[in-house]
């Protein structure tokens, strides 16, 4: 079960308009102090607490600063797995279509709401399809309270949540998160040796109670016994050796923290034995990091993103993923917090930028190495191709693998960004443009030679830029009878595309709301594809990735001139 987005109204800074959390995949919130970040993360948390609310929504802080007789409210909305009886998520269908069964309707997806609101006094109330009309007999409204209250239960106890504020430090996390499996763990190992510890017990009690006796107590005996479960192991020794093993607590606190955050993808493989999906909301994770360990951290985070759910609030521009749709922003909308989506990377950091009074020019956020596309698109694109062929290369790739893959919106936001930071940029990181060889991208990338030739700034074919296939967008990659082909059956998807008299594929043009379609079409054909004839270009576009990335990695390590012999771009 999944927890892929959450609405939220009238809670602390977040008013009468509704702010929406994308959680399809983990998220990054980023924005200026007192915007709503932990407001928006807390939320989160208060939607798992449950009937009880462990005393957790307070109405005198929770309550919406901008008062009002209003209710904090929240909509989650979850999918699951309904394929059958062997789903782990059987049981919550099945008790949701009973529920929709006494309203008279059935279930058309395996998506689903579930409301919250928080009553005048802080007693949380929850509700399935509060806007279906209750049968008007007392028996089938009694049956449906019981039963929506039960679902709510089993539904919100397939999930484990975890809230770190930036307050707790690393001990409480050790004791809080880490500790309770250790002890399970170690439990596990003990529980079969139980019953001989208590056997030894019972011979040093005997021991004392005759020693009493003999001493005249006749009517006093002892007896020892372990304690209850979860107080059996008070706790554990954490040590790191570097190589003289420490407790770690007597590191600094940027390796503490690190280390903590990678203890984090264990516990969410022990929860996911116990059958719940874990969702884990840090805020400010850049806190006592060393610069250094950022982005040991970032990674660990990254990995821990693919195995469970990562809500991330942060004021650091290294923890900003590159794919905007997993981050948002923050900002004041009067007093109420306004929830702001980014199209590409650049904006997300500017927006973070802007907030924390940096300049563009003191910090990019690049690793060491950066392959810098046009369009979301192509990025997606370049992304899918290194994971689909993986395995199946010879050619290992390890500069392009590990690069950053940033899209600027369309070549227009890649020429604009290229122009007001290469000449930086190119003195600190490994960066390589890839421009379409269609007219916009040939005329992109002409401007920019004449826009850096005048001011003596190498931009090299071949070093700092490569062109996918003269007089083709990023798609004409993909072999050409592929493409006549998707014309043939997809017509509309395009804007023209034909052949000459010898059946050639000539340059084409493709709908900007078709591009998605158009490669998921090519994609999925690949995939279907045995060996890789089909991805010559491909590979020919990566090997010269890679040699410039190569090229710019030695040039910085050295710290040469930046000219070298002129190599032309890709037009096979």
């Amino acid at each position: 079960m999944r927890l892929v987005g959450l609405r939220v109204r009238h809670y602390r800074t977040i008013g009468a308009a509704e702010q929406v959390l994308p959680l399809e995949s983990s998220l990054t919130i980023v924005g200026p102090n007192n915007t709503g970040k932990t407001s928006l993360l807390r939320s989160i948390l208060l939607f798992f607490i449950g009937h009880d609310n462990d005393g957790r929504y307070d109405v005198a802080i929770d309550k919406p600063f901008s008062g009002g007789n209003v209710k904090t409210s929240m909509v989650a909305t979850f999918e699951g797995d309904d394929s059958g009886p062997d789903s782990p998520d059987w049981s919550i269908y099945q008790q949701l279509d009973k529920l929709l069964g006494l309203y008279e309707r059935s279930r058309g997806s395996s998506s689903f709401t579930l409301n919250l609101v928080f009553s005048p006094s802080g007693v949380p109330v929850y509700q399935f399809f509060p806007n279906l009309r209750k049968p008007r007999d007392n028996s089938g409204k009694v049956q449906i309270s019981r039963l929506q209250r039960q679902l709510v239960t089993d539904l919100l106890g397939k999930f484990a949540i975890h809230y770190v504020p930036s307050a707790k430090n690393v001990t409480e996390i050790y004791e809080e998160v880490l500790t309770p499996f250790l002890r399970r763990v170690a439990q596990t190992v003990i529980q079969p040796h139980v019953a001989e510890i208590r056997r030894e017990l019972q011979l040093v009690s005997s021991s004392i109670t005759a020693e009493l006796q003999a001493a005249g107590l006749k009517n006093i005996s002892t007896s020892f016994d372990l304690p209850k479960s979860k107080e059996f192991l008070s706790g554990f020794d954490f040590n790191m050796s570097d190589p003289y093993l420490t407790p770690i607590f007597s590191k600094g606190l940027g390796i503490q923290t690190t280390a903590i955050l990678a203890s984090f993808s264990w516990v969410t493989d022990e929860e996911a034995k116990l059958g719940k999906s874990s969702i884990w909301l840090l805020e400010e994770p850049e806190s006592y990091l060393h610069p250094e360990l950022t982005t040991t951290s970032r990674s660990i985070l990254g990995r821990l993103s693919e195995k469970s759910l990562v809500v991330t609030s942060t004021h650091s521009l290294s923890f900003v993923p590159q794919d905007p749709s997993r981050t948002v922003g923050t900002e004041l909308t009067g007093r109420n917090t306004n929830v702001v989506r980014f199209t590409t990377y650049a904006e997300a950091t500017a927006a973070l930028r802007k907030s924390l009074g940096v300049r563009f020019s003191d910090y990019f956020n690049l690793t060491e190495f950066n392959i810098l596309v046009e369009g979301p698109t192509d990025r997606e694109a370049v992304d899918w191709f290194l994971a689909a062929t993986s395995d199946k290369m010879e050619r290992s790739w390890p500069r392009l693998r590990a690069a950053s893959i940033l899209d600027f919106g369309g070549v227009r936001g890649l020429g604009s960004f290229v122009r007001a930071t290469f000449s930086m940029i190119r003195d600190e990181r490994a960066a390589v443009c890839i421009f379409d060889g269609d007219p916009a991208g040939d005329k992109e990338r002409r401007d920019l030679n004449q826009f850096f030739g005048q001011k003596s700034i190498p931009f090299q074919s071949g070093q700092d830029y490569l062109v996918v296939r003269d007089r083709f967008a990023l798609e004409g990659l993909f072999p050409d009878e592929w493409i006549i082909d998707a014309g043939g059956k997809h017509a509309t998807w395009f804007v023209d595309i034909s052949t000459d008299v010898s059946g050639n594929l000539l340059p084409f043009q493709v709908k900007d709301a078709h591009k998605r379609s158009l490669l998921g079409l090519l994609m999925r054909t690949a995939e279907s594809s045995t060996g890789l004839d089909w991805a010559k270009r491909w590979i020919a576009l990566m090997d010269a990735a890679e040699t410039a990335l190569t090229w710019h990695e030695q040039r910085l390590s050295s710290n040469t001139p930046t000219t070298s012999a002129f190599q032309p771009a890709l037009t096979s």
